[in-house]
């Protein structure tokens, strides 16, 4: 049993000692949350095809967030994409934000919880990153797979919050709805998901928690977020998906943003058929709770169609999403969605990308050096390897990403991921032994 015992010890002492010989970085601190006022700010990326170092040329500027989803339970490709956006984000100095999408809400246990959590463990111990894990967000809509299941939605959170708490120090749990205005929704209009299932319809279990006034129906009239909140012990972060759809509805032109129209949807007053004052979402859930709040947004442009020009529309909308940083002080990152899509809800492919173009990149970049953005590099997140951790090379391409097939492609060489796989399992096992504690409160509310 000893001898057994040392050679663990020794295969670690080898892979990690190579694994510094590469350039993997120390276990990150937790970043400070920016200066009030301000805010991280940074893509959500289609990676199989861009990178954070790309990103950032385009801007010409040094993002302190960047963000991916991955399917989950974790898959060979799941889990190379997240290794690699523990990496990128560590190379580049920020935040990473990672979106978990389960293609149902059935079926998953306590061992995928713990197989994320050590993974997550091992990437932050091994790049110095720091994730906020998004767990299915916009779980109220209607248009993904886990939304309006409240009871099974919970218990999936709460079950990834208690395994990541457990490992980790350097990950957050990100409780994110969808904007209420609209709900209980009949169309994905406020959708970052990269899934397209309807959620299930509301049965006769589900409709006591969800109709909230008591009418027997779930209606516009009822809280959009209450129902789905899994427990101040297990949330650290809150936020809400805000995309602002340019495109009007009767004539399929791109419309300008109306102004005021982002802070109408902080105090609850956008898209709502009736004129009942609410409770806010900011006021609820990051001011009562003391909770920090991320919000995700982008502007959509169609392509082709008439009306506003892509530049005019995205300006407008990012100047309304930088001048809400300073009356909310809880309000602390910003995700845009940087991505060409095919979008349902306006019947064609639409773009919410500010660095496509080099005119609108340099425009968007003024908008963001007034004074509102926390830029990168982040003090307390290590830089990582260079070769690792700012290749352009994405993860996986389509279709191996499609396939699901994680042995295809990474952004490390072959001989690299090899020593990287075998350190994410052994130190794996050592973060799980040595830090099995349930951080339930964040230090920053201690």
């Amino acid at each position: 049993m000893q001898r057994r015992r040392l050679a663990v010890v020794s295969v670690v002492a080898v892979v990690l000692g190579t694994s510094a010989s590469l350039g993997a970085a120390p276990a990150s601190a937790e970043p400070d949350l920016p200066p009030r006022g301000t805010v991280w700010f940074g893509p959500s990326l289609d990676w199989s095809n861009d990178s954070a170092a790309a990103y950032q040329r385009r801007l010409g500027a040094e993002a302190s967030l960047v963000g991916g989803s991955i399917g989950y339970p974790l898959t060979p490709t799941s889990q190379v994409l997240l290794e690699d956006l523990s990496r990128q984000s560590a190379g580049v100095g920020a935040v990473a934000v990672v979106t978990l999408e389960p293609k149902t809400l059935t079926g998953l246990t306590q061992d995928d919880a713990e197989s994320l959590a050590s993974t997550l463990g091992a990437a932050t111990a091994r790049d110095g990153s720091f994730l906020i894990v998004r767990f299915a967000p916009e779980m109220n809509g209607s248009w993904a797979p886990w939304g309006q299941q409240p009871l099974a939605y919970i218990d999936a959170f709460r079950a990834v919050a208690e395994a990541v708490h457990d490992s980790t120090d350097a990950a957050r749990m990100l409780w994110a709805p969808s904007y209420g205005g609209g709900y209980p929704f009949s169309d994905a209009v406020n959708s970052t998901t990269t899934l397209v299932n309807e959620a299930p319809p509301i049965d006769a279990e589900t409709l006591p928690y969800l109709d909230t006034d008591g009418d027997g129906e779930v209606t516009s009239l009822d809280d959009p977020y209450g129902p789905y909140y899994p427990g101040d012990d297990f949330v650290d972060w809150v936020g809400l998906t805000m995309l602002r759809y340019g495109v009007a509805p009767t004539s399929g032109a791109n419309s300008y943003p109306e102004a005021g129209e982002l802070d109408d949807r902080f105090k609850e007053r956008f898209g709502y058929d009736d004129d009942s004052r609410r409770s806010t979402f900011y006021v609820r859930f990051a001011g009562q709770r003391k909770k920090p709040f991320l919000l995700t947004t982008g502007a959509m442009h169609q392509t082709g169609a008439e009306g506003s020009t892509e530049g005019v529309l995205k300006r407008a909308w990012l100047r309304q999403v930088v001048g809400a940083v300073a009356s909310r002080p809880r309000l602390k990152a910003v995700q845009w969605l940087e991505e060409v899509r095919a979008e349902p809800a306006v019947g064609g492919t639409t773009s919410s990308q500010l660095t496509d173009d080099p005119a609108l990149a340099s425009t968007s970049r003024a908008v963001l050096d007034q004074g509102a953005i926390a830029f990168g590099p982040l003090d307390g997140i290590g830089t990582g390897s260079a070769d690792a951790s700012t290749s352009d090379q994405p993860a996986l391409n389509a279709d191996e990403q499609a396939d699901g097939d994680g042995s295809g492609g990474g952004w490390a060489s072959f001989f690299g991921g090899v020593l990287t796989a075998l350190a994410v399992v052994l130190v794996g096992g050592v973060v799980a032994l040595q830090v099995r504690r349930r951080r339930l409160v964040p230090p920053w509310l201690r």
